[in-house]
């Protein structure tokens, strides 16, 4: 098994309960903290966050698909498994 497809069942694990509209506190918290809500928020700030992202009254969320692909770029395994 290549480090690629360990780390597609690996965010395919974590996201698979995840409604379609993930608010980033839920973000941070289905990808076990690995970053921070504020860290989001800075990241979205910076034109850097996952896009598109929705803002329900005065809370940041974002479309399923478009968190798990962009949380997809930004991991890799080291150590390999």
């Amino acid at each position: 098994m290549n480090d690629q497809s360990t780390i597609e069942e690996i965010i395919q694990n974590l996201f698979h309960k995840a409604p379609e509209l993930i608010p980033r506190k839920m973000l941070s918290e289905i990808v076990g903290g690995t970053i921070s809500v504020k860290y989001f928020a800075n990241l979205d700030s910076e034109g850097n966050g996952i896009k598109p992202r929705m803002r329900v009254g005065g809370r940041v969320a974002y479309p399923k698909d478009a968190a798990i692909d962009w949380f997809k770029q930004r991991c890799k395994l080291e150590g390999g498994m």
